[in-house]
């Protein structure tokens, strides 16, 4: 039987930045996923912000740095502001500066960083099941790890083989790309066709990506048909590479720590809820879970060291997020509502709740 320090499950921006911190960090690392090519089928809207944007989310600017990294091969376009549309087409534009990125060659490239640290990357390698140190593979084969990181996503096989099951809704799904791509913005849509959710356009370098995600679908209809109905409302052609997946939006877990098993990612449930982004907070917590599970196997530091490290640096922002959500849900039942709410908070309201900076009166002395 092979045996590592640490064994990562899932080669998804959590889990790449986990095994690059593993290896960086002196363990002997095992990066696994189950696809044949790392980054598809492509599972995102494709919109990253700026590294200065996130640190104005989490007050964490030496995590960042050293754990943020959108390689320049993987990104297409620089964007600088987000247009909002309401249900009935009033446009709020807020400043919010990115980048839209192919997914397939940034996922590609953080997984080579991990392997440029001394990571050992195996794909497509299923785990399909987990029992304390040891790691079961689709082929019949056995790894031990004594530290164990899940990071595969929402349907987590680690998750279901220790018993971890945060609290959570689960959003379904679906994104594709139509022809053309022009401007320096990118645009949600919320209401009329993507009931308690919103749709988007984010424009790549010559195509756009669009999707919508809705916590159910309406009876009578598909995603597809609901993806149909927006590209069509506004002219956008024909979509074509559809992908569908599942998105956990909930309050931050009390603990990513079960035995030797940390999570990250959508694996923990760590996404923002208010825009349903996962990609930021799964490089960051994969960075910790990684930096954990080293200090545990090369100085013996108790693995519980992660659920103070990632507490310290994501859960206030990621319950506060959830917060405005809950708030939110009472208004997005709606359109009329929702239109009305947008229409009275303004450009400047929806920024700040963006930002998670109001109503502040909710959060006691925070900014």
């Amino acid at each position: 039987m092979e045996r590592f320090d640490v064994v990562v499950i899932g080669a998804g921006p959590a889990g790449s930045s986990a095994a690059r911190a593993a290896a960086r960090g002196g363990a002997r690392t095992l990066l696994l996923d189950r696809r044949r090519e790392i980054g598809h089928p492509v599972q995102c809207g494709e919109f990253l912000p700026t590294a200065e944007e996130l640190a104005d989310l989490f007050d964490d600017r030496e995590l960042i740095g050293r754990a943020y990294a959108i390689p320049t091969n993987s990104i297409l376009r620089a964007t600088q502001r987000m247009v909002v549309y309401s249900p009935f087409g009033r446009r709020y534009s807020l400043p919010l500066r990115g980048y839209t990125v192919s997914r397939r060659a940034y996922d590609k490239a953080l997984a080579l960083l991990a392997e440029g640290e001394g990571a050992e990357l195996r794909h497509p390698a299923a785990a399909t099941r987990v029992r304390d140190d040891l790691v079961e593979l689709a082929d019949g084969s056995t790894i031990s790890g004594r530290v164990v990181i899940g990071a595969d996503g929402p349907i987590s096989t680690v998750g279901r083989s220790v018993g971890f099951a945060p609290e959570r809704e689960m959003y379904r799904m679906i994104t594709a790309t139509v022809p053309g791509a022009s401007g320096e913005e990118i645009d949600l849509f919320f209401g009329q066709g993507a009931p308690g959710g919103y749709a988007w356009a984010f424009p790549r370098a010559d195509d756009t990506n669009v999707g919508l995600g809705v916590r159910s679908v309406p009876r009578g209809a598909s995603l597809d048909s609901l993806l149909d109905r927006f590209v069509q409302r506004f002219g956008l052609g024909a979509a074509v590479e559809r992908t569908r997946w599942w998105v956990p939006l909930g309050p931050p877990p009390a603990s990513l720590v079960v035995g030797r098993a940390l999570f990250c990612g959508d694996a923990a449930n760590l996404v923002m809820a208010t825009n349903g982004g996962g990609i930021p907070t799964a490089v960051l917590s994969g960075w910790l879970a990684g930096e954990a599970a080293a200090a545990h196997v090369r100085e013996g530091e108790p693995l519980s060291a992660y659920d103070e490290r990632w507490k310290r640096a994501l859960e206030l922002p990621l319950a506060r997020a959830y917060a405005v959500k809950r708030r939110g849900d009472r208004w997005a039942a709606r359109d009329p509502l929702l239109a009305l709410a947008m229409r009275y908070i303004g450009s400047e309201g929806l920024d700040r709740m963006m930002r998670l900076r109001w109503p502040t009166r909710h959060w006691g002395s925070a900014p």
